[in-house]
């Protein structure tokens, strides 16, 4: 079995609990083994800072320019850069210039993510 979706076909979803909107590839998709994501940013608009209990997350710039800060480290990505982080690594997106970033969550677990309020 296979799904398929066009992510220019896809509308972007305001959340309430967060700046960037959301294109709900994994909703659409139903995977059962990772969570795709695609967050759509304005300048400015930053994630949480958390981290994961068990999800390993890969980031892939589709547009735009932003920097992913970790604890003491910040790692500046644009249009075409990928990058994988750890469960346990606490991390926030910050768009410097407005873009779009896919997003893979894997293995895939509801609620997997704890805010990091520091």
């Amino acid at each position: 079995m296979h799904e398929r979706l066009n992510l220019d076909e896809t509308d972007a979803r305001d959340l309430e609990e967060f700046d960037p909107k959301l294109k709900a590839v994994g909703y659409e998709l139903r995977p059962e083994q990772m969570r795709p994501s695609v967050w759509v940013y304005e300048e400015g608009d930053a994630s949480n800072r958390h981290y994961h209990e068990e999800q390993e997350e890969l980031y892939h710039v589709l547009s735009g320019r932003f920097e992913l800060r970790f604890d003491g480290e910040t790692e500046e990505l644009t249009a075409g850069d990928m990058i994988v982080v750890s469960p346990d690594e606490i991390r926030q997106l910050v768009c410097v210039e407005a873009g779009e970033v896919f997003v893979v969550g894997a293995p895939s677990v509801k609620d997997d993510g704890v805010v990091d309020d520091e």
